[in-house]
């Protein structure tokens, strides 16, 4: 009795371990590069409003290019390329074509100043950032600018626009 007692609570056990480890963690979406690229609603807009008061130190956004499903965004400022983020609302608009919005941000560390300008170029894999949401070759993407007020609109056949 005692025997069957034991193997009855064991493999009741091993039941609620099997389902404790099966269980799916919530699917957020897919998961960009951390460090340059985030996915954030809250940051994304933080950036958008920031910029109409900017305070730090602004940098220049000189091309919008797109070779197959990797953005490169062209960009002069100070700091090193460790100090900019894309960030991306992780909206997207169903629209034709599908559209999605992106924002470059820089964050300098605290105390650290470069006047030195320096070229970087940011690279962005949108079919890794969208994911299965949709196919990145058929999404405009409008990259602005976390600095100032400056907007790029990149089709999905690479002409861009400059939307006033």
């Amino acid at each position: 009795m005692k025997t069957h007692f034991s193997q009855r609570v064991a493999l009741l056990f091993l039941f609620v371990l099997a389902i404790s480890f099966s269980c799916n963690r919530e699917d957020n979406g897919p998961e960009p590069d951390l460090g340059l690229v985030q996915t954030s609603g809250k940051e994304y807009q933080r950036l958008m409003a920031e910029r109409e008061t900017f305070e730090g130190t602004p940098f220049e956004i000189q091309k919008v290019t797109r070779v197959d499903n990797v953005l490169k965004i062209d960009v002069v400022g100070a700091g090193g390329i460790d100090n900019y983020k894309v960030v991306w609302d992780g909206i997207l608009l169903e629209s034709f074509p599908m559209q999605a919005n992106l924002i470059v941000g820089y964050d300098a560390p605290d105390g650290v100043q470069d006047a030195m300008l320096h070229n970087y170029t940011l690279e962005v894999d949108l079919q890794k950032l969208f994911g299965s949401a949709a196919n990145a070759s058929d999404v405009t993407v409008q990259v602005s600018n976390g600095s100032k007020k400056q907007d790029t609109v990149i089709d999905p056949d690479g002409s861009t626009s400059s939307p006033k």
